[in-house]
Parts: structure tokens; sequence; C-alpha cells
């Protein structure tokens, strides 16, 4: 199964259009990033990849480079 690119991900979960998701993205200057959608993006990920993330990654991973960088630490990407 191909692997889904994440920014893509990342703004289909949020609902926004692509343009939006940079690699600079955060949940301080994306709209609609908020608490609710860090669950449902981490729940995404976790579907997406065939991953289990743990509750300390999940409260980690709250901007595209600490998304990569968990990606990453299970060797995707």
């Amino acid at each position: 199964m191909p692997v889904p690119d994440l920014l893509p991900l990342i703004a289909g979960t949020l609902g926004i259009p692509p343009a939006e998701v940079t690699e600079t993205s955060d949940m301080t200057n994306t709209r609609k990033w908020d608490s609710l959608r860090q669950v449902m993006l981490m729940t995404e990920l976790e579907t997406s990849y065939g991953i289990e993330l743990t509750d300390e990654e999940m409260t980690e991973a709250n901007s595209v480079a600490k998304i990569r960088a968990v990606l990453k630490g299970r060797g995707i990407g």
C-alpha cells in the first residue's frame, strides 16, 4: 500500500485547502487545527500509516515538523 502524502492528509483531516498546509504549519498558526482536530489527525495518521501512536507521540506531534519526526522515528518517510 502506498504511503499517503502528509500535507494533503493533514489538510483533508482539518477540512482546509491543501495550499493552507505547509512545512511550518502547527496548531498555533493553522486554521481549524484545534484539540479536537488534533485527535482526529492522530487517528487518521494511525489508520493511513498502519501504526499505533503512543500518548507521548500524540501529544508532541502538534506540527508538521513534529509529525514528520514521529513518522521518521517509526521508519516512515
